[in-house]
C-alpha cells in the first residue's frame, strides 16, 4: 500500500531547503511519504533518493517592468506546475518553508482546498511568507515576537523553533571540547548554500595575519565560490595554513562536530544548526537580506552570549584576525559561547512540525 504524501515546498537556499529536509527526515520515518517542491537551485541539495518536482519561479520585485512581467511568467508557470503535481501525486496536504519557489505550490494547495501550513524560519518574517499567511490554517515560526506578521491575520501561530537535521542534536548531546594547548585549532568558514564572496576574500587574509605559533596549528574548512576557489587555496599556501577549500558542503554536521569555532552568516538554518550542535560562532549577517532579517537572528545569538555578531561592514582583516586569535587564546570564552547558544535548541521542532500538518491532514478539505 502506497504511504500518504505531503508536499514540502521551499525556496531555493539552504536556509529553506534544509528545515524542509529536517521534516521530511521524520515523517519518512513515520510513515510518510514526502515530496519536495523547489527550484532548480534548491534541488541539488536535495538528496537524490527524495522525490523533488523542479518548478520555475522568480521574485516578482523588479526595477523594471519587461523584468517584473517576465518574473510573474515564471511564478505562473510554477503555479500550473505546482497544480498538476498536486493532482498527479495527491498530497494530504502542504507545508511551505518560505521563498517564492514556496509560493506557487501554495497557491495551488490553497485554489484546490487542501490543508496548508507555512513555516517562518527568521525573526523577521520573509515576503513570500507575509504574502501567504492569510491563505493557510496554520503558521510556525521559529522565535518568539518574530516581526512581520500582521497583526489583523486571523491565522492561529505557533512557536515550534527552526527545525534540524537528528544529527546535529547528537553533537549537541556530545558536549563541546575547545582547542588545547598546542593542539590543532579547526575552524570552519562558510558563507551559505550559494557562498559568500565576502568570506573568500576578507578571511584568508585575516587568518594570514596570525602568528606563525597559531597558524601552524589551524585546520580548515573553508567553503568558497567556485570562481574564488584557486585564489584562495594560493592564498592559504602562501600563508601555511592547512586549508580543505571546497564549493559546497555536503555534510555540514560531519564538519560542524570537528569544528572549534565556525565562521558563517547568521541565517535561521545556520543558527539553528549551531545551537543544536553547540557550536560557537563569528555570525557575520548578509547586509542584503530581506529586511535585514540575519542580524535580527545574529542578535538574539549574540545577545546570551553564543557567538560573536561582526557585521559585514566593520569586518576588516585586521579586526577579525585580532578576534579570532583572542578566541584561540582562551579557550574558556568558546566553551561558555558553546554552552549559551544550545539554549536557542529546538530538538523536537521538526516533530512538532510534522506533528501539526499531520494534524491538519485528519481535518479534511477547506470548505
Amino acid at each position: 500500500m502506497a504511504k500518504p504524501v505531503i508536499m514540502l515546498a521551499a525556496g531555493g537556499t539552504g536556509g529553506h531547503i534544509f528545515p524542509a529536509l529536517a521534516v521530511g527526515e521524520y515523517l519518512i520515518n513515520h510513515g510518510w511519504s514526502p515530496v519536495f517542491v523547489t527550484d532548480k537551485r534548491g534541488r541539488h541539495m536535495i538528496p537524490k533518493e527524495y522525490k523533488t518536482i523542479t518548478i520555475s519561479a522568480a521574485s516578482p520585485f523588479a526595477l523594471r517592468l519587461h523584468m517584473r512581467l517576465w518574473r510573474l511568467f515564471h511564478l505562473g508557470m510554477g503555479l500550473l506546475s505546482s497544480a498538476c503535481t498536486i493532482l498527479w501525486r495527491r498530497p494530504k496536504a502542504v507545508i511551505g518553508f518560505g521563498g517564492y519557489p514556496a509560493v506557487p505550490p501554495v497557491i495551488a494547495a490553497h485554489g484546490l482546498g487542501l490543508p496548508v501550513m507555512l513555516h517562518e524560519q527568521n525573526a523577521s518574517m520573509g515576503r513570500a511568507n507575509r504574502f501567504l499567511a492569510k491563505r493557510v490554517r496554520l503558521l510556525a515560526t521559529s522565535w518568539p515576537d518574530t516581526k512581520g506578521i500582521n497583526q489583523d491575520n486571523k491565522t492561529p501561530v505557533i512557536i515550534t523553533g527552526t527545525p534540524v537535521r537528528a544529527a546535529f542534536h547528537q553533537i549537541g548531546e556530545n558536549g563541546y571540547t575547545p582547542p588545547q594547548d598546542d593542539a590543532p585549532v579547526r575552524i570552519l568558514i562558510a558563507g551559505g548554500s550559494l557562498g559568500a564572496k565576502v568570506f573568500g576574500e576578507t578571511v584568508p587574509e585575516a587568518l594570514s595575519r596570525l602568528p606563525d605559533d597559531i597558524k601552524a596549528r589551524l585546520k580548515l574548512v573553508h567553503q568558497v565560490r567556485s570562481e574564488q576557489i584557486e585564489d584562495v587555496k594560493a592564498r592559504y599556501e602562501a600563508s601555511g595554513i592547512d586549508a580543505n577549500i571546497t564549493t559546497f558542503i555536503h555534510d555540514m554536521g560531519a564538519e560542524i562536530k570537528q569544528a572549534h569555532l565556525v565562521i558563517c552568516r547568521a541565517g535561521a538554518s545556520s543558527v539553528a544548526e549551531l545551537a543544536a550542535a553547540g557550536r560557537p560562532a563569528l555570525l557575520v549577517p548578509f547586509p542584503h537580506a530581506m529586511d535585514d532579517h540575519q542580524t535580527a537572528n545574529a542578535k538574539l545569538v549574540h545577545d546570551i552570549g553564543g557567538s560573536w555578531l561582526t557585521p559585514e561592514a566593520e569586518m576588516s582583516a585586521g579586526s577579525l584576525a585580532g578576534k579570532i586569535a583572542a578566541l584561540i587564546a582562551d579557550p574558556a570564552r568558546l566553551t561558555v559561547a558553546a554552552t549559551n547558544i544550545m539554549q536557542l535548541a529546538k530538538p523536537d521542532a521538526a516533530k512538532d512540525l510534522a506533528d501539526h500538518i499531520i494534524s491538519l491532514t485528519k481535518k479534511g478539505k477547506a470548505s
